[in-house]
């Protein structure tokens, strides 16, 4: 039987949304028999404090720069993915799978190097760079096309690229549409507080702030109580009325604060609807909140839509058929041996999870 592999930048105990992701799939791997692994760096994006997985951690050695620093980061995205083709390089066997997350964005340069491994390559694209960059600065169409084209040919070495959002650009050739999904159980819930709404998540590259501010204050002028709860550069252009407050990193805390307000607000930017699509709107969703969208337009607006009427319950499913069905997993897992199967997980459930 094939081993899972899932690659992505942070993962436990960090809580990025990439990261959060990338272990709900190793779990459902793990509870179908699957041999699975998750192998992350030793970064620090956001706290929220939760159960260990039940599945092989691996945190890889790598250069650790300063978040917000963008030629660290920069640095950070090399040593990281160069860590990263060293373990493809001494521990994935011919027949493994391999799952890479957009995070670091360089991972998409991954392909060939799985391959001459004899495995098969899955990219789970979160985050599409070419448009996500404008964010960061704005530059010549001329610039962003080459870029593009760059970017696709990276994607198309790939056996499957899943893409979180239809809006997402690159190549349809070997691409497959599956949807996030709620990262929180909400079994038992309230009503809401009556005339409360909550920002809650990254305030970065892929949103518009000022829209997120009108949005603000028309809500204040209806009578609306706000809580913002973020991180990211676009904190600092917040008005001081806002009171921005950090994100919870006790995951109970943050339940409550999504069951408690009945407005939630989500934010984009209209220029840029082809990098991103927020993963924290699964929530408010699940929950049955009034949406509050700012910068949302063409695709991106079409994606929202899309989104409302997704069946966010059978989007992990779609994801343990893409990569089961790539592996065979049903036929070999029931025949593989007891001792093969705790063997084959040995040398990594014996390293010290940090």
């Amino acid at each position: 039987m094939a081993t899972f592999h899932i690659l992505t930048q942070y993962i436990w105990p960090d809580a990025a949304p990439t990261g959060l992701y990338a272990e709900h799939l190793a779990t459902r791997l793990h509870a179908r028999g699957c041999d699975v692994r998750l192998i992350g760096g030793k970064g620090n994006y956001r706290t929220l404090g939760r159960d260990t997985p039940p599945v092989p951690i691996l945190h890889l050695d790598h250069y650790q720069g300063r978040r917000g620093n963008l030629v660290q980061t920069f640095v950070e995205y090399a040593s990281v993915k160069r860590a990263f083709a060293n373990y493809i390089d001494d521990v994935v066997r011919p027949g493994d799978v391999v799952v890479a997350t957009s995070a670091p964005p360089n991972t998409v340069q991954l392909a060939k190097c799985i391959k001459r491994r004899g495995a098969r390559a899955i990219y789970w694209l979160q985050d599409y760079y070419p448009e996500l960059v404008r964010g960061i600065r704005e530059y010549p169409i001329s610039l962003r096309r080459a870029f593009s084209r760059y970017w696709d040919g990276q994607l198309l070495a790939w056996d499957r690229v899943v893409k979180i959002g239809a809006n997402l650009a690159g190549p349809s050739h070997n691409s497959v549409l599956i949807r996030n999904w709620p990262t929180i159980d909400f079994e038992q819930t309230t009503a809401p507080e009556p005339k409360t709404a909550l920002y809650s998540g990254n305030l970065g590259y892929g949103h518009d702030v000022d829209l997120l501010i009108a949005a603000c204050e028309r809500l204040r002028d209806d009578g609306y109580k706000i809580d913002i709860r973020a991180d990211g550069r676009g904190i600092r252009q917040l008005p001081a009325w806002l009171k921005p407050q950090p994100l919870h990193g006790d995951p109970q805390r943050l339940k409550k604060d999504l069951i408690r307000h009945e407005v939630h607000l989500i934010a984009a930017h209209p220029k840029i609807r082809h990098a991103v699509f927020p993963s924290k709107i699964w929530n408010s969703i699940a929950l049955g909140r009034r949406l509050v969208c700012s910068g949302f337009a063409g695709e991106m607006l079409t994606e929202l839509h899309a989104t409302r009427k997704a069946r966010f319950d059978r989007h992990l499913e779609q994801w343990m058929q893409l990569v089961l069905d790539l592996d065979h997993c049903f036929d070999s897992v029931s025949e593989r041996p007891v001792a093969a199967r705790e063997s084959a997980g040995r040398e990594i459930a014996a390293l010290p999870v940090p």
